[in-house]
């Protein structure tokens, strides 16, 4: 199990959230978005943000930028590396076959997968 020390970077969390967050990451492939870590955690999202950011920088996750686009705003029609930026436009949406030509008929989100069991410290 990878430890993943957080005095320095992830000061804000508590000792009962890195046991939740170790809890939740006690097996590869666990998944987590943002918003997930805001409920579960209580977290402000810029917190939640970080603690994903940690994790791929340490490469215990991997991070993927989700993209939606207004034809189905709640499933995700792409996806491509955390870090990457946006897509580029005219971007061809493969749930609707629509060309986007404006970034305001897209939104994102973030999703990191965990590649190893991680025990936060």
């Amino acid at each position: 199990m990878a430890s993943l020390i957080c005095k320095g970077r992830l000061d804000f969390l508590s000792g009962e959230q890195r046991a939740e967050l170790s809890r939740h990451f006690k097996k590869p492939s666990k998944t987590a978005m943002p918003h997930q870590l805001v409920v579960r955690l209580g977290l402000e999202y810029s917190e939640a943000l970080a603690v994903l950011a940690v994790l791929e920088a340490e490469g215990l996750c991997e991070n993927q930028l989700l993209i939606y686009h207004n034809c189905e705003p709640d499933v995700p029609a792409g996806a491509i590396p955390y870090g990457q930026g946006f897509p580029n436009l005219p971007w061809v949406c493969p749930l609707c076959e629509k060309s986007v030509e404006d970034y305001n008929e897209l939104s994102f989100d973030v999703i990191a997968t965990s590649m190893h069991p991680i025990e936060f410290v």
